[in-house]
């Protein structure tokens, strides 16, 4: 309203001026932009389709690409941890060793069998060749023979069990026992990262994310606390089953090397996903200064037709997105609406457009 008085106003000075210079305006001329400043003065925009929704924003832990746990094979008191978190190692180096004195023990006892065993059957088969003996004491007697020579194959190995190496160059991450611990077969005792393999970004993404992302797909990564630590990764591996527990799937990401960079330092990752999600594909987006009494997921804006008269309509939204207000149904892509100065306009009043600032 503020508008239509200011522009009349304007109108009445310049007729003013003209008749105080000894001309009459023509009548024409006055009338036809009183008409026109009659109207209001609206900004227009289009109905677009809606932006692919590419950006996939989660946080994750450094951690290396290859991260190997390792255990005794054979359960017993630990004996010696000789690495502890953070130092490196070497391919083939002992960490850990169990105390083998029953093993020990019990390895000499299994090669003494043996003896007795393979003296039992020379015995045997020397009777058996004269003629003293059966067959089947013979078969008896190298039956206990094979067996006491298994037996000591088996604590033979359960020996070797008793220590750990390193099957790769890297470094301890974690240690899970402390020597004098007793610890069952397959206890974890210590984590080792392959530090050839370097270190990646592993985050969590919902189903639907993990869906629209592909080997290659970009990322902006920062480290948490860091700072310049931005740089750009790629998606390296994405995990073929979802976590149990969260029903997510882990995604690595690729980063460069750096000397501050650690196994599990948290870091946040912007993922490019170059595959678009269903829903925001089959959205409209419209300015939100468009949107008139929004309530949860329904508002009203004015479309405006060839003839520049401004027709309410009701309309169903799903969230703001980008700074722009998703639309799911009432609209059409390419039809005009008031996207300035809506609140002003009435139900079938025709308006004026006028150029964005």
């Amino acid at each position: 309203m503020a508008l239509r008085k200011t522009l009349g106003a304007s109108l009445a000075s310049v007729a003013l001026v003209i008749s105080a210079c000894g001309g009459a305006a023509p009548a024409a001329s006055v009338a036809k932009p009183e008409a026109e400043s009659s109207l209001p003065v609206v900004v227009a925009a289009e109905v677009a389709p809606a932006a692919a929704d590419a950006l996939i924003k989660t946080t994750g832990t450094l951690v290396y690409e290859r991260e190997t746990t390792l255990a005794f094979k054979t359960g017993g008191i630990v004996a010696e941890i000789r690495v502890d978190e953070g130092d490196t190692v070497a391919r083939g180096q002992r960490l850990a060793r169990l105390d083998l004195t029953e093993l020990a023990a019990g390895l000499t006892q299994a090669e003494a069998a043996v003896v007795n065993a393979e003296a039992q059957y020379s015995r045997t088969l020397l009777l058996f060749e004269k003629g003293h003996v059966s067959k089947a004491r013979l078969d008896d007697a190298a039956l206990v023979r094979d067996q006491a020579v298994a037996n000591r194959e088996a604590v033979s190995f359960n020996r070797d069990q008793g220590v750990i190496e390193a099957v790769s160059a890297g470094v301890v991450l974690r240690r899970f026992a402390d020597p004098g611990q007793t610890v069952a077969p397959g206890a974890p005792i210590l984590q080792i990262g392959d530090t050839k393999s370097g270190l990646v970004l592993r985050v969590p993404v919902s189903a639907a994310e993990a869906a629209r992302l592909k080997l290659g797909d970009t990322a902006e990564i920062s480290i948490t606390g860091l700072k310049d630590s931005a740089q750009t990764g790629t998606v390296s591996r994405i995990a073929a089953k979802s976590e149990a527990a969260t029903g997510n799937f882990d995604v690595d990401l690729s980063v460069r090397p750096a000397p501050f960079l650690r196994s599990g330092l948290l870091a946040d990752a912007v993922i490019t996903s170059s595959a678009p999600s269903e829903e925001s594909s089959a959205a409209l987006r419209i300015p939100p200064l468009a949107l008139l009494d929004a309530r949860a997921d329904q508002g009203y804006v004015y479309v405006i037709d060839e003839k520049n008269i401004a027709h309410r309509r009701a309309i169903a939204t799903s969230g703001v997105e980008n700074g722009e207000v998703l639309v799911v149904s009432g609209l059409a892509a390419g039809e005009r609406i008031l996207a300035e100065g809506a609140a002003y306009v009435r139900d079938g009043e025709a308006v004026s457009i006028a150029e964005p600032l």
